[in-house]
């Protein structure tokens, strides 16, 4: 068996906060319809910063609690941001 790799690529996991069912929609319904995102990040291997033009892979979401009070909660979000 040989390996051959291709190229190198950038796999960034968006992870966001605990979420409102409001604010979730309004999140989703944002990256819905994008093709292809920019992503400006820090680069651990060169310590700077890198802009890398990503599509969105998989998303992970579950449903935390259900308070009347604050709507419905969701935990954090986790979004595949890979390199084109």
């Amino acid at each position: 068996m040989h390996y051959n790799p291709v190229a190198d690529k950038y796999k960034i996991i968006l992870h966001t906060r605990y979420l409102t069912s409001e604010e979730l929609v309004d999140f989703f319904s944002t990256i819905k319809n994008l093709k292809e995102l920019s992503v400006n990040f820090f680069c651990p291997y060169t310590g700077t910063k890198k802009t890398i033009n990503c599509y969105r892979g998989d998303r992970k979401i579950t449903m935390k609690w259900n308070r009347t009070d604050k709507g419905i909660l969701y935990n954090p979000i986790d979004i595949s941001l890979i390199e084109l």
